[in-house]
């Protein structure tokens, strides 16, 4: 959906318009499932901050600006409930994930199909994430995995570009690390 419908449906929405509301959420969902998935990487977890975030968005409609993009604040109130969820996780547990890499199955240098995204890679860089500490986490999956700007990262976690770039550089070096040493 363009971002002109969807400025029409916030519109309609901060008017109470549920139906406008439930076109926005059905538009909306699939990319706020997707960030909190790869954040939390739990499908119930993502699921819950899914439902969290479009609650507070129907409760804080009316403090929405114009002058940012709708998923670039919807992206920062789906990225909070995930940075807070984060947080008591890592309270509640202190272990350091263990990754079978065994099953991964990286295709060599000379594997034609590897000039393709190498999706076993891909999935072991996103449970590589699960190893980092939430404001790294969140940094790495906004830049690195969702491929947004600087800027946009800026805007949805309220960091500043030094913290973000000091935060992403931390994230990429732990990622490295463990790649270098996955064996092939």
């Amino acid at each position: 959906m363009n971002q002109e419908k969807i400025a029409i449906l916030v519109e309609r929405s901060k008017q109470r318009d549920a139906t406008a509301f439930r076109q926005l959420v059905e538009n909306c969902q699939p990319f706020v499932f997707r960030i909190a998935f790869r954040l939390l990487c739990d499908d119930d977890e993502a699921k819950d901050v899914v439902q969290e975030t479009f609650i507070k968005v129907w409760l804080h409609l009316d403090k929405y600006k114009n002058d940012v993009r709708f998923s670039t604040w919807l992206y920062k109130i789906a990225c909070n409930l995930c940075y807070d969820r984060l947080r008591v996780l890592q309270r509640i547990s202190e272990t350091e994930v263990d990754i079978d890499i065994s099953e991964l199955n990286v295709a060599d240098d000379n594997n034609m199909e590897q000039s393709f995204i190498n999706e076993d890679l891909r999935k072991y860089i996103v449970t590589l994430t699960r190893g980092l500490p939430p404001r790294q986490r969140l940094v790495f999956t906004l830049r690195d995995i969702e491929d947004l700007e600087l800027n946009e990262v800026e805007k949805i976690t309220g960091m500043s570009r030094a913290k973000i770039k000091s935060n992403l550089y931390l994230a990429r070096q732990y990622v490295r690390e463990r790649i270098m040493n996955y064996e092939i």
